[in-house]
């Protein structure tokens, strides 16, 4: 597998749950914005762990956004709101320790 391949179904999941979150949101008339925001988080990680498995260049981008965007879905899914700046301060600091460890 390719990491094209990889790009493209991993953009096809993301459009199907904005999709499927968009209309249960409609039907049920419910805010879906962490749900919505906790699977892309999903989709993104997990992305990036099976082109890690493939032995491809993972994105620290995209892992990064994949982060935000799964701690921010699951505190509002949990019923918490998270403050964006210190959210993105915190795994900032982490995100660099973790590279720091890995380098070594």
């Amino acid at each position: 597998m390719d990491n094209r391949t990889l790009d493209n179904l991993s953009w096809g999941t993301f459009i199907i749950l904005v999709g499927f979150g968009w209309l249960l949101g409609e039907i049920y008339q419910v805010d879906t914005g962490s749900y919505i925001s906790f699977g892309v988080g999903v989709i993104l990680i997990m992305l990036n762990a099976v082109r890690s498995s493939y032995r491809m260049r993972v994105s620290n981008f995209s892992l990064f956004i994949g982060l935000v965007a799964l701690a921010m879905g699951g505190a509002g899914i949990l019923g918490y709101s998270l403050p964006l700046i210190p959210t993105l301060a915190i795994l900032i600091g982490l995100f660099i320790i973790a590279q720091a460890t890995m380098r070594r």
